[in-house]
């Protein structure tokens, strides 16, 4: 079996990361609501946070060292792997073995390939990809293989109906962690399992429901 995971809210918790982000920050002095706000003007027209433009707003509207920033930054990057979700490591250990992992992360290139990398997680995947496409539906082809049944675990439910409106043959999974924008989205038909950890994709994975 192949299973292409998403990463944020799935594999990891990009609310801890903001949290921690937004407490170094504030030490530093920046104001929590101008945090807030130059966070969501960095993503400029698109929907994927970018650190490099929120450090240059944040420096242009308040009298706080870019150069600062940036340390505290990759000091938060380096505690990626606290940011795992607990049950993250022991699935990918376990299924890196018998399973072939592959990563689909939707965001900004630099900035995911960062998180990714520093937490420390590539060994267990044959291929991570990061894409621009919120859909997901093109670079999903990468995953397919006529000899093996792929599972898609993924938070954001649109993301698992365009791809299976495409590749009617995956089992989709939605996972919900209880974090994220997608956390109160409702479901749809496209959905083939709901899961609330890993624990329980082990269940659904172990009794071949599929």
């Amino acid at each position: 079996m192949r299973i292409v995971f998403d990463f944020d809210h799935t594999l990891y918790s990009t609310k801890s990361f903001y949290e921690n982000l937004k407490a170094a920050f504030c030490g530093l002095g920046v104001n929590e609501d101008l945090f807030q706000q130059t966070f969501q003007l960095s993503k400029g027209k698109g929907r994927d946070y970018k650190p490099c433009r929120q450090m240059k707003l944040i420096s242009e509207q308040a009298d706080i060292s870019k150069v600062k920033m940036e340390k505290e930054f990759n000091k938060i990057l380096k505690t990626s792997p606290k940011f795992l979700y607990p049950d993250t490591i022991d699935f990918l250990k376990k299924h890196c073995k018998t399973e072939k992992l592959f990563m689909l992360s939707y965001g900004e290139e630099k900035f995911q390939n960062q998180k990714v990398d520093s937490a420390k997680i590539n060994k267990y995947f044959q291929k991570i990809k990061i894409t621009r496409d919120i859909g997901k539906s093109k670079p999903f082809k990468f995953f397919l293989n006529k000899k093996e049944p792929v599972l898609f675990l993924e938070d954001n439910p649109q993301a698992l109906l365009e791809v299976k409106k495409v590749y009617p043959q995956i089992i989709a999974v939605r996972i919900k962690r209880g974090e994220g924008k997608y956390a109160e989205a409702p479901d749809n038909k496209y959905i083939d399992f709901q899961i609330k950890n890993l624990q329980e994709l082990e269940k659904i994975i172990e009794s071949e429901a599929f």
